[in-house]
C-alpha cells in the first residue's frame, strides 16, 4: 500500500515542471487571471486540505503590501510578478517569509528576476531527482510503514535549518 502510494507520488513528482520564463505569458495579467494561472502552474504537490487554497486575490495583496514581491502597474501582473509568485508559492511551505526575501529580494531589474528565476526551475528539477532517488533509497531502508514519513519529516526539518543558517547575514554583509 504504501509503495504504491510512493509510486504514485513520484511519478505526479516527476511529471511536475514550473513553467519556464519564456513560458510565462507576455501580456500583463489581471488579478484573476493570475490566480487561476498559479493554481494551474501550482498543482503538485496535490493539496491534503480541501478548503486550503495555494494562492489567491488575498495573499497577492498580501505579498505586495509585505513588499514581498512588486506591486502591480495599473492593477495588471507581468512576468515579474508571475516569477516572484511562482517561487513565494513553491518555498512558503518550509520557509519564512524573510528567508524568501533573502533569495530573491524585490527591487529587482526585469533581467535579474529572469536570471534567479531561471536558475530556481533548473534547481527545483535537479533536487526534485534527488529528492525522488533519496524516496526509493529510504524506502527500501525502511523496515516499517511509519519510517519514510519520518524520514522525510526529519529531512525537512534539517533541509530547513540548513537554508535559514545559510541565509543568516555574515558580518560583511551588514
Amino acid at each position: 500500500m504504501l509503495q504504491e502510494r510512493l509510486r504514485a507520488w513520484e511519478t505526479q513528482m516527476e511529471a511536475f515542471r514550473l513553467p519556464e520564463w519564456e513560458s510565462l505569458p507576455e501580456l500583463e495579467l489581471y488579478m484573476d487571471q493570475v490566480v487561476l494561472l498559479m493554481t494551474r502552474y501550482l498543482a503538485f504537490p496535490p493539496q491534503t486540505e480541501e478548503d486550503e487554497k495555494v494562492i489567491t486575490a488575498s495573499i497577492v495583496n498580501n505579498y505586495v503590501r509585505m513588499k514581498i514581491m512588486p506591486p502591480p502597474v495599473k492593477k495588471r501582473y507581468s512576468r515579474v510578478h508571475l516569477a516572484y509568485l511562482l517561487v513565494i508559492c513553491t518555498l512558503k511551505q518550509s520557509l519564512s517569509i524573510a528567508s524568501i526575501q533573502r533569495l530573491m529580494p524585490v527591487g529587482l531589474e526585469e533581467e535579474e528576476v529572469r536570471k534567479l528565476y531561471t536558475r530556481f526551475v533548473q534547481q527545483y528539477a535537479a533536487t526534485a531527482a534527488i529528492f525522488s532517488h533519496y524516496t526509493r533509497q529510504a524506502m527500501e531502508a525502511c523496515a516499517d510503514a511509519g519510517c519514510l514519513p519520518v524520514s522525510a519529516a526529519i529531512m525537512s526539518n534539517l533541509s530547513k535549518a540548513l537554508t535559514e543558517f545559510l541565509l543568516l547575514p555574515q558580518e560583511g554583509d551588514l
